[in-house]
C-alpha cells in the first residue's frame, strides 16, 4: 500500500496544496455520511462541490452541479446499479453519520484520481501546488465507474466539464 494515502499523511499533503485541509476533512465526512469504509472519487467530488469558495465548486456550479444535485445523481446511480443486478436498497434513508474510531481509508478510485491530478498538475513547473481543478480533472478523467455514470444521469457533458477543468489549471 502506498503510505502517501494514509489519512494523516494525506491531510498534511492537502494542507501544503491549495486544496486545503477542510476539503480533505470533507472527503471523510462524505464517506461517513454514506457509511462507506473507504473514501472514493464520488466522495471527493461531493467534497469539492460542498466547498463553495473553491475554484472547483465554481466550475461545477457553472455546469449546474451543486452538492445536492450531485448527491441526487449519485443516489440514482447507486439505485440503478443495484436494479441492474436485481437488488433494491432496503433503506434509502441512511442514518446520520457517526464518528468512526479511524478515518476512512482512501479507496482505489480516489487514489487513481489523485495520481491523475498529480500527473496533470505537473505540466506547469512554475506551480508546484495541486488545486481543486486539478483534482476535479483527475476525477473526471475516469471513463468508467460511479462518477461518469452519475454525471450522465445528471445530464452533464463530462468531456466538456473536463476540458474546462483543464483550462482552469
Amino acid at each position: 500500500m502506498n503510505r502517501v494515502f494514509e489519512p494523516p499523511r494525506l491531510a498534511r499533503l492537502l494542507v501544503s496544496w491549495e486544496i486545503g485541509s477542510s476539503v480533505g476533512r470533507q472527503f471523510a465526512v462524505e464517506a461517513k455520511r454514506e457509511g462507506a469504509e473507504f473514501i472514493e472519487a464520488e466522495h471527493m467530488l461531493l467534497a469539492l462541490a460542498a466547498s463553495a469558495d473553491s475554484d472547483a465548486a465554481r466550475l461545477l456550479n457553472e455546469f449546474g452541479l451543486d452538492h445536492e444535485r450531485l448527491a441526487a445523481a449519485l443516489h440514482e446511480e447507486h439505485r440503478q446499479t443495484l436494479a441492474f443486478v436485481g437488488m433494491t436498497a432496503k433503506n434509502t434513508n441512511l442514518a446520520e453519520a457517526t464518528e468512526l474510531d479511524l478515518p476512512p481509508s482512501m479507496g482505489t478510485s480516489a487514489k487513481v484520481a489523485f495520481r491523475r491530478a498529480l500527473i496533470g498538475s505537473r505540466h506547469d513547473r512554475r506551480r508546484a501546488r495541486l488545486r481543486g481543478t486539478d483534482l476535479l480533472a483527475g476525477i473526471l478523467e475516469a471513463e468508467f465507474g460511479t462518477v461518469p455514470r452519475a454525471l450522465a444521469i445528471a445530464g452533464i457533458d463530462r468531456a466538456a466539464l473536463l476540458a474546462r477543468a483543464r483550462q482552469s489549471e
